[in-house]
């Protein structure tokens, strides 16, 4: 089984050494720029960097102009992100509502199909020993449905990874709750602990778009 906190490290780009990647940018006017881009340090960047040669003069890009943005990694890989808005289930409700930020986000594409996996990174700061400042990364997976303009906050591990830890497993499963109870309730009855430790958490994804929707 893939280890959750493998898949939230391979989600988060690290651009702690942020460089230029060549790539193209695909504009809410419907244009292409072709260039160089360095993908955000946080998902809740305002800009994105924009460069025509490598070491040309800097654009910077608002996220409300861009729809979504490729570019070819150290590994001479594909990489696609997207501008979208990140949703949160609301802490106490209990009919799972959720609040939307107001602020759009940008995120790397994990898998695209009938449900599409998002993942966005988060840079804390703060102080260390002797008033020393730190900052720490951290990541979540979000899933965005068809038709929707917003992607919906689906796993951010208790413990950082799948470990058999008690409230590990009952997380998983009323994150799937939350997100199948309407339109795929047997769903939920799908997931197992022990189907997790063998497929892995993404594995959720792939029992909806094998057993439910159209």
């Amino acid at each position: 089984m893939k280890n959750i906190l493998v898949w939230i490290l391979f989600a988060i780009p690290f651009i702690s050494n942020a460089k230029f990647y060549q790539g193209q940018m695909t504009m809410k006017d419907s244009s292409v720029k072709t260039g160089f881009i360095e993908v955000p340090d946080d998902s809740t960047n305002k800009k994105v960097k924009f460069r025509l040669t490598e070491k040309g003069d800097t654009e910077k890009i608002e996220l409300e102009n861009i729809v979504s943005f490729i570019i070819t990694n150290d590994k001479k890989e594909i990489v696609k992100y997207v501008i979208t808005y990140l949703a949160e289930f609301k802490t106490f409700s209990k009919t799972n509502e959720f609040k939307i930020d107001s602020k759009l986000s940008c995120v790397k594409v994990i898998r695209e199909g009938k449900i599409n996996l998002y993942s966005a990174w988060f840079v804390s700061a703060g102080y260390g020993a002797l008033g020393t400042p730190i900052s720490s990364t951290s990541g979540a997976i979000y899933l965005n449905k068809t038709g929707n303009n917003y992607a919906l906050n689906f796993w951010q591990g208790p413990t950082g990874g799948f470990v058999a830890k008690i409230g590990e497993f009952n997380y998983i499963k009323s994150m799937v709750k939350k997100h199948f109870e309407k339109d795929c309730p047997k769903l939920i009855e799908m997931v197992t602990k022990e189907l997790i430790k063998e497929k892995g958490v993404i594995y959720r994804i792939d029992l909806y778009e094998q057993n439910c929707g159209n």
